[in-house]
């Protein structure tokens, strides 16, 4: 049997290994550049499905939200009526005591609880409207240099794929190799 014929593995898994480098490289750098524009469509049309608004709404409607958020307000009607009320109008500081001010604070802080899911559920709702979800992804992505990306993101499995190709062109080339000694 010709010695060369012993080559026929390695050359196999040589060929193996620069197809598949080539059709990951091509892949990479023409086809998925090339489809851009309907990756991007894809995914902002799937987009509403990742950002659900119905369930930011029932977030925002929370009453364990509202109660996180009430010790700052207290504050800041505290300092309304102690403080900047005086100094804006002090006319009515003569006229008005602490009791007063604790109503007044009592009565803003029930409206503030009641009011405050229905304010923040319409602010979701005209951010919701006025946001074209679908657009803004779609414009985010295709600003995105996908061929970059994924060869910085892929570079290891697109060894384990080259190297998938040698091996798969070195038990190609055996396999030939055996045939031709068994028929030869």
């Amino acid at each position: 049997m010709n010695p060369w014929l012993y080559s026929i593995p390695l050359v196999s898994a040589l060929i193996g290994w620069i197809f598949n480098s080539i059709i990951y490289n091509k892949f990479i750098s023409s086809y998925l550049p090339g489809r851009k524009k309907a990756i991007a469509t894809l995914i902002a049309e799937k987009a509403e499905q990742l950002l659900p608004f119905s369930k930011i709404e029932e977030k925002i409607g929370d009453p364990a939200l509202v109660e996180k958020a009430m010790p700052m307000i207290e504050s800041h009607i505290d300092e309304f009526l102690t403080v900047k009320l005086p100094q804006e109008i002090p006319m009515l500081a003569m006229f008005v005591g602490n009791k007063t001010t604790d109503k007044i604070k009592e009565v803003f802080i029930t409206q503030l609880r009641a009011l405050f899911p229905k304010v923040m559920g319409t602010i979701v709702n005209d951010f919701k409207g006025s946001l074209n979800l679908k657009q803004a992804v779609a414009t985010e992505i295709d600003k995105i240099d996908i061929a970059a990306l994924l060869k910085e993101k892929l570079s290891g499995p697109a060894k384990k794929f080259a190297l998938a190709g040698m091996l798969l062109g070195l038990l190609t080339g055996i396999l030939n190799l055996l045939l031709f000694y068994i028929l030869a």
